[in-house]
């Protein structure tokens, strides 16, 4: 009792008091004396149980610090009088012991949900995961947790190749969904999370998780570049394409690229890893150019894929309407551009899988409409360095400023007779010197 007196004085005294908010230690000086001595533990462990009343109206709430969990929480008692909620804060406190128990288990680290927000918090947290990095974990978390009872266990989530599983059933839901590259991400992220509980050892084992990625050739050929050129009007798009085109640095990366003290160009990447470059002076102007009018990447970005998609017809000229010709191509709307390249792309997945329109799940269309982005630019600078590196991917790796060398695979995209032509003009050029 006296304890609990003296903790409701500190909280009373204390200089975080607010006016607005009331706290009536006498009322619970009562109701401890009134307890049975059999309740005095129970008194202990409910230290700092106070009533508590917002701006002097409205109903009461018991104010309450749970010790093992560390939080305070509020019990609403429905009562508007303080006579009323001090007979309900003496009937609550009998049954201390289990409430204590039940926000226990509702905060047990073993539930998806609250183990999905420690992983989460931990990712915010960190200071290297960026804020695209958390979004794409934060759908990925979600969307599982579609499938998951509100208590079940993240011991109990399953694999993707166990039926009636929350793990196979998620899986399978993305892939009607979603591009087989989407299912890919979010997968991934699963699985990231899953071994950040591992090594919390909230879990003993990462259940399997077969992740897929379908062989994407992202890397834009020669006649592809060339060709969205021709449909890029603006000269400072144009700027920031042969500059990603020429250096690999990711679209994110360009407004913030500074020369450093030490006379190299730099630029802080993911997880904050900086890369220095040797700028020629061609590209340094380039820099320049791009900095002074400062556009916004997503301008960039949609310039691009507009750009690829009048590339993309004018290499279909039958999907154009009827009368047109290659030369109208620039005049024609993005709108119109999307409907026409929509059509094209889905009779040709159509064609290529033997199904129809009608048959076109939304993660199907979804693949369909996969497009190179501006991002296939770094793909491409990618496979040269690899084919300039001697096929290296530890060099190669180093230079792109991968976190693995299984990125770096998937950004080389090598082609058989390409490199081979390519591989032997090095070696003569080595020979020769």
């Amino acid at each position: 009792m006296n304890s609990l007196l003296l903790d409701c004085r500190k909280i009373y005294d204390s200089p975080k008091y607010h006016p607005k908010y009331h706290f009536f230690t006498n009322s619970g000086a009562i109701i401890f004396n009134g307890l049975p001595e059999r309740e005095n533990k129970k008194m202990k462990r409910a230290k700092s149980a106070s009533l508590r009343q917002y701006r002097g109206k409205g109903q009461w709430y018991v104010k309450v610090w749970h010790s093992e969990i560390r939080k305070h929480f509020e019990v609403p008692t429905k009562k508007y009088t303080k006579e009323d909620a001090s007979k309900f804060l003496r009937s609550w406190l009998k049954n201390y012991d289990q409430w204590h128990e039940e926000q226990l288990d509702d905060a047990n680290p073993t539930y998806v949900e609250n183990a999905f927000k420690l992983f989460l918090d931990h990712k915010r947290g960190d200071g290297q995961t960026s804020k695209r990095t958390i979004i794409g974990y934060e759908l990925a978390l979600n969307g599982l947790l579609e499938f998951c009872s509100s208590k079940l266990s993240v011991k109990k989530l399953g694999s993707t190749d166990k039926a009636n599983t929350p793990l196979y059933d998620y899986s399978r839901h993305l892939l009607t969904m979603v591009t087989e590259t989407t299912v890919y991400v979010r997968l991934r992220a699963v699985k990231a999370c899953l071994k950040w509980l591992e090594r919390q050892e909230i879990i003993d084992k990462v259940g399997y998780i077969e992740i897929k990625n379908s062989k994407v050739n992202d890397k834009l050929t020669d006649s592809e570049y060339n060709g969205l050129m021709q449909f890029v009007d603006d000269p400072i798009i144009g700027t920031w394409i042969r500059f990603a085109r020429y250096t690999g640095y990711r679209l994110s990366e360009i407004p913030k690229v500074y020369l450093s003290e030490d006379g190299y160009y730099k630029a802080v990447g993911k997880r904050g890893k900086e890369r220095s470059f040797n700028l020629s002076p061609e590209l340094v102007a380039m820099l320049h150019e791009i900095q002074a009018t400062d556009y916004d990447p997503s301008r960039v970005t949609k310039a691009f894929t507009l750009a690829y998609r009048k590339y993309l017809l004018s290499m279909n000229p039958d999907y154009l309407p009827v009368g047109g010709g290659v030369d109208d191509i620039p005049m024609i709307g993005k709108q119109k551009v999307y409907r026409l390249v929509k059509t094209l792309l889905l009779d040709r997945y159509c064609k290529q899988h033997g199904v129809s329109h009608d048959e076109l799940t939304q993660g199907q269309i979804r693949t369909a409409m996969r497009l190179k982005t501006f991002h296939s630019l770094r793909h491409t600078f990618c496979s040269e360095i690899h084919i300039l590196a001697g096929g290296d991917f530890a060099k190669t790796k180093e230079f792109m400023g991968h976190s693995s060398s299984s990125t770096t695979e998937r950004y080389t995209h090598l082609d058989t007779v390409e490199s081979t032509e390519e591989f032997s003009k090095l070696m003569m050029a080595r020979a020769e010197a």
